[in-house]
């Protein structure tokens, strides 16, 4: 419970930081001009909302799936308490993604907002000094990051392990088919059938990495902790550009077309093929004969390829709308 509620505590210290941010970028002037009009700055600023909009959304997304769990289990019992209890500890790897996602979205805004400040951001009267200070416990105190990474995969192999969903099964079945793996694109694909795709592809990676290290470490994959960071990486990551997706999709099923947000999506899914993609080069390399390494290496090239994006564009406008308003409004 207390991953959770630290993960939604981030959001606000967050959003303070990024506001802190662009006020002071709309006040600050450097050779006669805003320091706001700045390309460098733009991109700062930038993502700074992409990160806090793509963690709000993972955040967003565990807290309505608990909601619901915790629902359907006190209907099923009749006891609130324990259906609480129950639906929270189901959630326990989402619970940890939270946590290291949200200390660690908070630590690079945070950090960014005193750079942001130039010199002004390292004294005690402005609210970033503080706001950088605060941020650095996030990942320390309810598990360190380097505990709560290590939770992620262990957590979700044991889950596997005991039946609760069919991890090594499709990974078997993925292994099998090793040197005809394709990244499944089709000419009739929509805006939101490539984003899934490329998502699922990512999931793809983590299951060949995943059943190769078990294959060669087996029991001893526990004291393989640069692998098991791996494999986390690309799980947390898939995880919260997936939850991104969804909320996307979700808002433009509502509201109607949101360029903004396709771009914040944009740029986050395409960074997250590129981070998949090294630490899935990196567990390989740790794990794999020369043999099968260079077909897992041949499948994770083909499976994180994604189309390319206009990164500064994207960004660009991102920031425009949070100068323009002047405050975090996504």
């Amino acid at each position: 419970m207390g991953r959770l509620k630290l993960g939604a505590n981030v959001i606000g210290a967050a959003r303070k930081a990024i506001n802190d941010s662009v006020k002071y970028a709309n006040e600050r002037k450097q050779f006669g001009v805003l320091i706001s009009t700045f390309g460098a700055i733009k991109h700062k600023l930038a993502e700074q909302v992409i990160r806090l909009f793509a963690s709000e959304s993972a955040v967003y997304r565990v807290s309505r799936d608990i909601d619901d769990l915790m629902e359907k289990l006190k209907t099923d019992c009749g006891d609130k308490g324990r259906a609480s209890i129950e639906a929270i500890s189901h959630y326990a790897v989402e619970a940890a993604i939270l946590k290291v996602v949200g200390s660690e979205m908070l630590d690079f805004i945070a950090d960014e907002a005193v750079q942001i400040h130039g010199g002004m951001g390292y004294s005690a009267e402005m609210d970033v000094e503080r706001g950088y200070r605060d941020a650095r416990i996030n990942r320390i105190f309810e598990g360190t990051n380097e505990i709560n990474r290590l939770l992620v995969s262990d957590t979700a192999m044991k889950r596997a392990m005991k039946g609760d969903f069919d991890l090594f099964g499709e990974a078997e079945k993925l292994y099998a088919i090793l040197d005809d793996i394709t990244d499944g694109r089709s000419e009739d694909e929509t805006y939101y059938d490539k984003k899934i795709r490329y998502l699922g592809n990512f999931k793809k990676i983590i299951l060949l990495c995943t059943h190769g290290a078990v294959k060669e470490f087996e029991k001893g994959l526990i004291y393989e902790q640069e692998v098991m960071n791996n494999i986390t990486e690309m799980m947390m990551e898939t995880y919260v550009s997936e939850s991104l997706a969804l909320r996307v999709k979700k808002i433009e099923e509502i509201k109607g077309s949101s360029p903004l947000c396709r771009d914040i999506l944009d740029v986050n899914i395409y960074e997250t093929a590129q981070l998949v993609r090294k630490s899935a080069l990196d567990a390989i390399y740790s794990f794999a004969s020369d043999d099968i390494a260079e077909k897992l290496v041949t499948a994770t090239e083909t499976l994180s390829k994604v189309d390319g994006v206009n990164l500064k564009n994207a960004r660009r406008r991102i920031a425009d709308k949070l100068i323009e308003d002047n405050e975090y409004r996504f």
